[in-house]
């Protein structure tokens, strides 16, 4: 059920906040120090740390740090009731190879031409480091509801499963994934699922192929039948996609032997209204002349996070949108042209958290943060200081407009 103050517009507020010089600093240097911490899934302990204490340090109700290490901070409005308001964005980051093609260390987080430098300024300790200030640079005077930032875990290796726990202890009514959209407002996602398929043959000598039946050439012809699938359209999201993007004979090494055993991994882009069991189904029956030669499934996941305890579930994550008039949007977008910006929707190719917040558990939610999405898993990866304060400044008008208790 939706919040009550969800039934009337956000009031609208005229004079955009305006960041100070010592506020300015803090956001830069808030993003420098979570981009020196080096922190790919499961390995966040050091960035979670840096999280941590600058919410503290900028007084936070309360700070705390879940099961899976990630790191929630609170603050309470006037009224200490009304609309509870949640950021999120991750602390985990892809991994940053290829270094020798790197012009700058990837974690010195090195200020130049405008820009901060290295893995995760984008995606996303830039959008991190803005939701942590901004929420703590709004006038307590403003605020009449719960105001929640969370610094995620391992949404890179398992999208949605870390949030999905932190909303257990952490209700919210409305989520902003702070991914980066250069500022546009994310009106929803794709979704995604894996799926694992794997042919089965029967080994012989390589010397005498006939005496055996080869699980690659089974796959060859499986690929060929799954790449002439149809697609499926979304009017706000585009078309379902499925691509190969992985491939795994046995026995490995196979010098010698006819592979019995054969095994491809499909990234599968969602629309909505796709579930498991729909997207298992037309798998299945475009293979069931290969009969029992072949096998599909939806891969379970596991991540061991820091802390030692381990994320856990199925490689399924929805797609989802949220509706034009919502007024959750609409004041995202009222916040954006605030500071300057054209007011404009977007519909990001990739998936988010917002799978589980949205697409599994029904939350109202928006993708909105800092940065250029061309700058994902890039080399050189770098965010303008320019986007970055401008992010704060929305992220901050957003939540006076968000929780100002008016009705």
């Amino acid at each position: 059920m939706a919040h009550p103050t969800l039934r009337h517009r956000y009031p609208k507020v005229r004079i955009p906040p305006v960041l100070n010089d010592e506020q300015r600093q803090m956001v830069i240097d808030c993003c420098r120090e979570l981009v020196q911490a080096e922190s790919y899934a499961g390995r966040e302990a050091e960035a979670a740390a840096v999280a941590a204490r600058w919410m503290r340090a900028l007084g936070y109700d309360e700070v705390h740090i879940g099961a899976y290490g990630s790191v929630t901070g609170r603050i309470d409005g006037q009224a200490g009731v009304g609309t509870r308001l949640h950021y999120d964005g991750h602390l985990d980051t892809v991994p940053a190879t290829a270094r020798a093609l790197w012009q700058r260390d990837p974690f010195g987080a090195e200020l130049a031409a405008g820009a901060i430098w290295g893995r995760g300024t984008v995606d996303m300790k830039g959008p991190v480091a803005a939701m942590i200030c901004a929420a703590a640079f709004v006038s307590r005077a403003d605020l009449h509801g719960i105001l929640t930032v969370s610094a995620s875990v391992a949404e890179e290796a398992y999208e949605g499963a870390d949030l999905t726990a932190i909303l257990r202890e952490h209700p919210a009514d409305l989520v902003v994934i702070g991914e980066a959209t250069a500022l546009q407002v994310g009106v929803g996602h794709k979704g995604r699922a894996g799926i694992c398929v794997t042919t089965h043959g029967t080994p012989a000598h390589s010397s005498t192929p006939h005496m055996g039946d080869n699980a690659v050439y089974t796959m060859m012809e499986v690929i060929r039948v799954l790449r002439e699938l149809p697609t499926h359209d979304d009017p706000v999201l585009g078309a379902s996609v499925l691509e190969l993007v992985e491939i795994v004979s046995a026995p490995y090494p196979g010098t010698g032997m006819v592979p019995d055993l054969c095994t491809t991994r499909w990234d599968r882009r969602l629309v909505r209204g796709e579930t498991q069991a729909y997207v298992l189904a037309e798998v299945q029956a475009a293979l069931a002349p290969f009969g029992d030669r072949v096998q599909v499934t939806v891969p379970e996941v596991q991540v061991a996070a820091y802390t030692g305890a381990t994320l856990r579930g199925t490689d399924f994550h929805a797609a989802w949108a949220i509706a034009a008039e919502h007024p959750f949007l609409q004041a995202a977008l009222a916040s954006v042209q605030a500071v300057g910006l054209p007011a404009q929707t977007c519909a990001p190719a990739y998936c988010t958290n917002g799978s589980a917040t949205a697409g599994r558990l029904g939350i109202p939610t928006i993708v909105l943060g800092p940065g250029d999405p061309t700058q994902l898993h890039r080399i050189d990866e770098h965010l303008s200081i320019e986007q970055l304060l401008l992010g704060t400044q929305v992220y901050m008008e957003l939540t006076r407009r968000v929780l100002s208790g008016a009705a």
